[in-house]
């Protein structure tokens, strides 16, 4: 299943067979998945994987969107504002507990990529301001950084319509 736009930015899942329900516990629901950001694939579709860690991490994602407008941000080149928000958020630079969760609060929601195994290799951004968002991602320890243009809430858009998706079509 594709939700979003393949040549923009989407999802594309595909859920595994319902294997019954085991004595000891709930159906786990598995799959494959995988972003698609500006045409390009960014995930290991191959790779079986738990669709909900993905879902979880998701929901994390969406909750922060509030917070993706910063017009300084915007108008940084994008391997700048990569540097800047993984600087902020990984970095350990001397910084004061109180420095370290102010940084978090202000970078967390550009920072994207939902840190699962299918995504490990990759970085993902999103920064937006009135007009528009950007769409950013890099595989982490290559140089080349990627980006797209979007409308403002597009990204959020297909983040919801994929969670609302997997409520209805989940087991």
């Amino acid at each position: 299943m594709l939700v979003g736009d393949r040549g923009r930015f989407g999802i594309e899942y595909e859920l595994d067979a319902v294997e019954p329900e085991a004595p000891a516990g709930p159906r786990r629901m598995s799959g494959h998945i995988r972003w698609w950001c500006g045409g390009e694939s960014v995930g290991h579709y191959h790779l079986a994987t738990s669709i909900e860690d993905v879902a979880v991490a998701v929901g994390r994602i969406a909750a922060r969107a509030d917070g993706r407008l910063h017009a300084d941000l915007m108008d940084l080149p994008a391997a700048e504002l990569v540097r800047v928000v993984t600087d902020a958020l990984f970095t350990d630079n001397e910084r004061t507990e109180e420095q370290i969760d102010a940084d978090g609060r202000l970078y967390w929601p550009f920072f994207v990529g939902p840190r699962t195994e299918s995504f490990d290799p990759w970085d993902v951004f999103v920064v937006e301001d009135q007009a528009a968002a950007r769409l950013i991602w890099c595989r982490i320890g290559h140089p080349e950084v990627r980006e797209f243009r979007l409308r403002r809430g597009e990204f959020d858009d297909v983040l919801r319509m994929f969670l609302d998706g997997l409520l209805f079509h989940g087991r």
